[in-house]
């Protein structure tokens, strides 16, 4: 409850030096006793109208208050099974619920997880696409050739952006796709059609084992 700072003042009291008995006091001193007297009821009246107040708008009712989230009428009877959930409105909204959230946004406000599976960011296009992600399991780099690998995306439209990267883990290498070298031999090119992530290299990348290209999209 709020500490009640408006009624810790003194009580009232008159200043006049009294006489040797009441029936010798001065209509003065009789009309400052009355005046404190009266104060001071007064005082009384409107600091109990204070504390009413403040613990109808401010205590709950004058039960103490409400001290945790729980306790609210409109929230979650209990922590149980909600870890790591955030607070949302519910889908009637009428009260408030715990729900899971959904995957963070990075820097360029695209879901962090690099997942196998298609998953819509939380971006669009400037045309109002949704943007849409999906990693695709590349394998290993070819020897000198071109190597096709599905993606599994139908209804490709336009590519905003590619994150790929390809591993060697007997030489602990690791090479950025695609990757531009001082000899054209030494090149890896990387395209991407309506069905399949294209690599290129000018010499043997077989050593590069684990490759992963992560598609940024939107489907027609």
């Amino acid at each position: 409850m709020p500490t009640r700072k408006t009624c810790d003042i003194e009580p009232f009291r008159y200043q006049a030096t009294p006489q040797n008995g009441p029936s010798n006091d001065s209509a003065n001193e009789i009309n400052q006793q009355s005046l404190e007297n009266y104060l001071n009821r007064l005082k009384t009246a409107v600091c109990a109208d204070i504390d009413s107040i403040l613990a109808e708008c401010c205590d709950g009712g004058g039960g103490g208050g409400v001290t945790t989230f729980l306790e609210l009428t409109d929230t979650p009877s209990a922590y149980t099974g909600s870890a790591n959930k955030v607070v949302s409105v519910n889908p009637g909204a009428t009260a408030l619920e715990f729900t899971t959230p959904s995957s963070g946004p990075d820097s360029d406000g695209l879901t962090l997880d690099l997942s196998t599976t298609e998953q819509a960011t939380n971006r669009t296009d400037t045309a109002g696409a949704t943007i849409y992600q999906k990693t695709i399991s590349f394998g290993a780099l070819p020897n000198t050739a071109s190597k096709d690998v599905a993606h599994g995306i139908t209804g490709l439209a336009n590519l905003y952006r590619v994150d790929a990267v390809s591993y060697d883990p007997t030489a602990n290498n690791r090479l950025p796709l695609p990757f531009c070298a001082t000899a054209l031999a030494g090149m890896i090119a990387l395209a991407v059609n309506a069905t399949n992530v294209r690599i290129t290299t000018g010499n043997n990348r077989t050593s590069y084992t684990t490759t992963y290209v992560t598609l940024f999209y939107t489907k027609s």
